[in-house]
């Protein structure tokens, strides 16, 4: 049986008991400095906040509830069998890698998500022997993260190659959301010029972007 606390005040308290001659904390996400202070409970006598290196003109967030066929976006359970939210899924993401240069990341809720839509997408066909899939490779080059923690690194590697393939229009990142790419990678200019998502708790359409 193991005890943990989660208050980083505790730990913040403990740190200052060593009479240190100062504490530097630096990040890109510790805004708001207020509700941050209140947490760490200590007093920042210095801060420093730079605005955003994005102009808020250059950036656009939106949510898409159906897809180009008017099927619903919503990956709940009810639709992991129906193969319409497939093929719209599908549809507008090849959409999405037709318009959007260069870099494209692509979150799902779940691995058991992604590998169900992936698979759909192979199989579903739009117009003669071309699948969904077949679409969104024509447009970008396309990258899926692995369960492996070993394979993790090589596959990275092989997004930013892709990326700079002049061959396609950029690469495309299949990812899942809470894992290894959402939290360990640093998609920066063009490696990161669009994000399609949707809220880990299951939908798409309602909370995606």
């Amino acid at each position: 049986l193991n005890l943990w606390s989660f208050k980083p005040g505790r730990s913040m308290r403990a740190l200052g008991k060593l009479r240190l001659g100062s504490i530097l904390l630096t990040s890109g996400t510790l805004s708001p400095m207020d509700s941050l202070a209140h947490e760490l409970e200590i007093d920042f006598p210095v801060r420093l906040e730079n605005p955003h290196v994005i102009d808020p003109s250059q950036v656009w967030v939106g949510a898409l509830p159906k897809g180009p066929a008017g099927e619903g976006l919503n990956s709940s359970y009810k639709n992991r069998q129906n193969a319409r939210y497939y093929r719209d899924l599908g549809t507008a993401i090849a959409n999405f890698a037709q318009v959007v240069p260069d870099g494209l990341l692509v979150f799902f809720p779940s691995f058991a998500v992604m590998n169900a839509s992936i698979e759909a997408w192979r199989k579903q066909q739009l117009r003669g022997p071309a699948s969904v899939w077949d679409r969104i490779q024509r447009a970008k080059h396309t990258v899926i993260e692995p369960r492996s923690t070993a394979q993790f690194a090589e596959v990275a590697r092989d997004f930013d190659r892709k990326l700079h393939d002049k061959s396609k229009g950029g690469a495309v990142f299949f990812a899942v959301c809470r894992g290894k790419v959402s939290e360990g990678l640093d998609f920066s200019d063009r490696a990161g010029r669009a994000v399609c998502g949707g809220r880990v708790e299951e939908s798409w359409g309602r909370g995606g972007g």
